[in-house]
């Protein structure tokens, strides 16, 4: 059984691993010069590798801790307490248990008790993963009150999704504080990383899959599909055609539409409906950290970053050769302003914000910087989304697709790729029972 698949992200190289481990003969094409995707990694300095967009896992992710175990990769896990904080009425909180709710002045005694029962009641109730149809701020108001859902709960939403905030899913809000609320062990969270960023993870996949005789073809874009006896017999690239008996997709829904197009147009428009967020990261090495706080919401209006995540917070700054390493993160439309904006003139605003939030110029500070943008970083789960989300088995025979879009209850991370990619693997009828099935949903639609 010969078998290509498009993309060599997260999903594409662990679909890769799981059909060749299968018996599958395997081919991965990817447009870009580097495997990896979103996992991407650069150079800080004297060989420090550090992710364009911040990575971590849950101590309950079993499908990446699994991965890792079958790579021989384990000893490179480190599992290390991390901190959460909240920026609201120009003040950072401290946000990881009761004890910091309680504390958080920005609201009233009653406002904060309301806050903690409503996100307990829907980190822990499964039915609200099923609320598709059910704006997630609507149920905020009702159950959490206007004072929390206006002090923390909108400003977060309107920060990570714009305009588009009112229409998030309470589906998709369940299965985020699902996840993290079973990270915790008490007030202490504990998130997992691999020593040496997860560049040792994307080149140890590369060297098995080498070693298991699949071919990954680097700066093959995907030109065109073989269109044969109505069924997707293989692709065009630059450096020939390629020819399986199945293709698997996991490249954005818009380039799989451009694709289909001209074979299946109903189909191209059902991908297109799909919007996707662009993510914009700033990464800033300083010679001492901002605040002690790993992951700091930012809930104020006037600021081009919904979070302030200090890396070295979570990962010692000896793993960088001292720096202090900072991301600014964003996610937003590529039609917003900032998208586009000259990366020196948004670097000026961000550090202008930054002192403000943190009372004293941070540009002393600064060693380097950069900045990174990844255009199909995450779809948009507005309502109804659940429905939009294609079938793993295309309607074109032998053309199967396993998209971010796959991942929704859930938020985008290696270990929900890896959920998708054995859910994709299995309907392709190979042995996607090899991965154990975590508590993630990823996977849960388009079977």
């Amino acid at each position: 059984m010969k078998c290509i698949v498009i993309g060599a992200g997260a999903t594409g190289l662990a679909a890769a691993y799981l059909l060749r481990r299968s018996g599958a003969d395997v081919t991965v094409v990817e447009a870009a010069p580097r495997a990896g995707g979103l996992l991407a990694t650069f150079d800080v300095g004297d060989g420090h590798q550090l992710e364009h967009f911040y990575h971590h896992f849950f101590t309950h992710d079993a499908e990446i801790n699994w991965l890792l175990s079958e790579l021989g990769l384990r000893d490179r896990v480190v599992f290390l307490p991390t901190t959460m904080g909240m920026f609201r009425g120009e003040r950072v909180y401290d946000f990881n248990g009761p004890k910091d709710l309680l504390n958080f002045s920005a609201m009233s005694v009653a406002s904060r008790l309301r806050f903690g029962a409503s996100s307990a009641l829907l980190a822990y109730r499964a039915a609200y993963a099923e609320e598709e149809h059910r704006a997630a701020l609507d149920w905020f108001r009702r159950w959490a009150g206007a004072s929390a859902t206006a002090s923390i709960w909108e400003p977060l939403l309107r920060s990570k999704f714009g305009d588009a905030a009112e229409r998030i899913p309470l589906a998709w809000m369940a299965g985020r504080l699902r996840q993290r609320a079973r990270s915790r062990q008490g007030t202490e969270e504990r998130l997992g990383y691999l020593q040496g960023s997860l560049q040792v993870l994307v080149d140890r996949l590369l060297e098995v899959l080498a070693e298991q005789g699949v071919e990954v073809l680097l700066g093959t874009p995907t030109e065109a599909f073989l269109y044969t006896d109505g069924r997707i017999a293989g692709v065009r690239t630059p450096r020939g055609t390629l020819q399986a008996d199945m293709v698997l997709s996991t490249i954005a829904t818009p380039h799989l539409s451009a694709l289909v197009q001209d074979i299946a147009p109903d189909y191209a428009r059902e991908l297109s409906r799909i919007e996707y967020l662009g993510a914009l990261c700033t990464v800033l090495s300083l010679t001492e950290r901002l605040s002690p706080v790993y992951w700091l919401n930012v809930a104020d209006a006037g600021y081009d970053f919904g979070g302030v995540i200090e890396q070295t917070n979570f990962i010692p700054a000896a793993a960088y050769g001292g720096q202090h390493i900072v991301y600014l993160s964003r996610y937003l439309p590529v039609t917003h302003p900032l998208w586009g904006m000259d990366d020196d003139l948004l670097l000026e605003r961000q550090l202008d914000q930054l002192g403000t939030m943190f009372r004293r110029d941070v540009r002393p500070l600064m060693r380097k910087h950069w900045i990174f943008r990844g255009r199909f970083a995450a779809p948009l789960p507005d309502r109804g989304f659940a429905e939009r989300i294609p079938k793993l088995r295309s309607p074109l025979r032998d053309l199967y697709v396993a998209s971010m879009a796959h991942v929704y209850p859930d938020e985008r991370s290696v270990n929900n790729s890896i959920r998708v990619a054995a859910e994709v693997v299995r309907i392709m009828g190979m042995d996607g029972d090899l991965v154990p099935r975590g508590m993630s949903l990823a996977g849960k639609y388009g079977t």
